[in-house]
């Protein structure tokens, strides 16, 4: 504190209260007839498509932590399995709309929301952007894996390319997002606005808060979640 500054103790100290303006709860009372008006029925059938995959990319990791196979397929993974089955229509929601310049830091159970955002993503990025993604992260060693004896569209592509990296991850294999190394508890792809979960709850509350900053310092668009 500069010494011209000067605090009179009689007046620092005085009893008083700090006060807030008020906080508003429950505010969204729309119904859902409401909510039709802003989504044409290709995006409500996406939208149910994310839902429905991370129930059941949840729903498998759990068949195999817990009977050591998944549709007839035996595999042993011994690693963590923080199940995020019943949100995933929160991930979803929160990614939707989010441009592919905002990132998320994921939550304890992150799996629905590196997969929703991914997908939030895929669905805004052109054909050639998300070529050039995957063509360039790890000169394309993830795209040659899922690459193989496919024959749809690039975006179909894209969807399989993040299923698969993220799966890999969690399963620790070299051909994951991030080598194996992150895991479960630490998966992330950063091209698709997707960020470091954290193994501690709230953990990621001050890492999103450096993240913000730098945007803040370097006039990068989006915001952080």
């Amino acid at each position: 504190m500069p010494k011209v500054q000067f605090i009179d103790p009689s007046e620092a100290r005085k009893p008083g209260f700090v006060e807030f303006q008020p906080i508003p709860v429950n505010q969204y009372q729309k119904t859902v007839k409401d909510e039709k008006g802003f989504f044409t029925d290709e995006e409500f059938k996406a939208i149910y498509h994310d839902m429905a995959l991370i129930r059941e990319f949840e729903t498998m990791l759990n068949l195999i932590k817990n009977k050591g196979e998944y549709n007839g397929t035996s595999y042993n993974h011994p690693g963590p399995a923080h199940l995020s089955i019943g949100q995933e229509s929160s991930a979803v929601g929160m990614a939707w709309t989010l441009p592919v310049d905002d990132f998320i830091f994921g939550s304890h159970r992150s799996h629905g929301e590196i997969l929703a955002k991914g997908m939030s993503a895929i669905h805004k990025l052109s054909d050639k952007e998300l070529t050039d993604i995957m063509e360039s992260f790890f000169d394309g060693v993830v795209l040659a894996v899922v690459k193989k004896d496919f024959t749809g569209t690039t975006k179909e592509l894209a969807r399989r390319f993040l299923v698969y990296g993220t799966l890999a991850e969690i399963f620790a294999r070299e051909t994951g997002f991030n080598r194996g190394l992150g895991g479960s508890m630490h998966a992330f792809f950063t091209p698709f606005g997707v960020y470091p979960n954290n193994a501690l709850v709230g953990g990621s509350g001050d890492i999103a808060v450096g993240a913000a900053l730098y945007k803040k310092i370097n006039l990068k668009p989006g915001m952080i979640f």
